[in-house]
């Protein structure tokens, strides 16, 4: 039961506009828990994309003066992924698109449900 809920928070943040797909990613292993989306791969890409914020573990205490990091956007040339913590231990990887309007304050208030969701498990 708690995976079908997990699933379908994921597919209601695929429905808003902008967001492309997402993933939950448990952080110290770089395991996808469960993904959503409309475009191929995102599996694999989310797997990888963990890597940046265990590297912002690994180099933590150079950045300790500005506080814990609360979310990780990387720009590319055709897509941002925006890492942000989702529950203990586990990241929501999402993938947008330049000028798609998504609504980041949305994100962020899905991405605390979900959150809610994961440490309930």
């Amino acid at each position: 039961m708690s995976g079908q809920i997990l699933r379908e928070a994921l597919e209601a943040m695929v429905e808003m506009p902008g967001v492309e797909g997402c993933a939950l990613v448990e952080i110290e292993a770089g395991m996808v828990w469960h993904h959503a989306g409309h475009i191929e791969g995102i599996q694999t890409f989310a797997e990888a994309a963990s890597d940046y914020w265990r590297l912002y573990q690994r180099l933590s205490r150079q950045f300790q003066d500005l506080g814990d990091l609360r979310a990780s956007v990387m720009m590319h040339a055709y897509g941002r992924i925006t890492l942000l913590p989702c529950g203990e231990g586990v990241l929501l990887v999402t993938l947008t698109r330049d000028k798609s309007g998504t609504d980041w304050t949305q994100v962020q208030l899905k991405a605390k449900d979900l959150a809610a969701i994961v440490d309930s498990l």
